[in-house]
């Protein structure tokens, strides 16, 4: 094992990953500290990752594009004025739809406000019409049910009538005297008598036959 440095600790490892990295050797904490010839990993790691991300910073720095060239700003200043001008317009076609789109659908809005109105008319007209036919209704239920009851009243005094009608003729025929068979006999007059075979005549026809 080599014997470790007197230089600072710092410019070991960082000499270390320079020599780890132009061999093409990953470089971590074992690595580096093989190469210092020792030390601890609670210093060399801190030393390692930090001098890792200084490392890194410059790569990236190095890699980030230079100020834009004034031509190439002014052309791209022109390709932007340009882009935004026809953006615009583009915009300002779209407001122009939008807005006759909007004047569309206002209209349609009137147009349907004032039909509800027109149906709101309809309906309060049919509610009034419903109103009255419904108060027909009534009066006709209370005059059908007036006359039920008249009708009811009738047909009980019909009734009564009826009764007392058949109450008198069964008093008149129980007050009549009624006739036995033999007087109804002698009660009809003898229409051939025995003798010559024909009728008496009355008292006048024989003073009339004299004169």
């Amino acid at each position: 094992m080599a014997q470790k440095s007197s230089a600072p600790l710092e410019r070991q490892v960082r000499n270390a990953m320079k020599s780890l990295a132009e061999a093409g050797k990953p470089i971590t904490n074992e690595s580096v500290r093989q190469t210092i010839g020792g030390g601890s990993f609670r210093d060399i790691g801190p030393l390692v990752k930090s001098i890792k991300a200084e490392l890194a910073a410059k790569e990236q720095a190095s890699r980030e594009a230079p100020d834009m060239p004034d031509d190439f700003h002014d052309a791209a200043a022109s390709m932007w004025n340009t882009a935004w001008s026809l953006a615009d317009e583009i915009a300002a076609s779209e407001r122009r739809g939008h807005a006759a789109e909007i004047e569309k659908l206002r209209g349609e809005a009137d147009e349907a406000l004032s039909n509800c109105g027109v149906v709101e008319d309809e309906r309060d007209a049919a509610e009034a019409r419903a109103k009255a036919t419904a108060s027909i209704l009534e009066e006709l239920r209370e005059a059908l049910h007036a006359a039920q009851l008249e009708i009811a009243n009738l047909n009980g005094r019909l009734s009564e009538r009826d009764g007392d009608l058949v109450q008198r003729g069964k008093s008149r025929n129980a007050k009549k005297p009624k006739s036995s068979p033999e007087q109804d006999e002698e009660a009809q007059p003898d229409m051939f008598p025995e003798e010559g075979g024909q009728p008496e005549q009355s008292k006048d026809q024989e003073t009339s036959g004299v004169e």
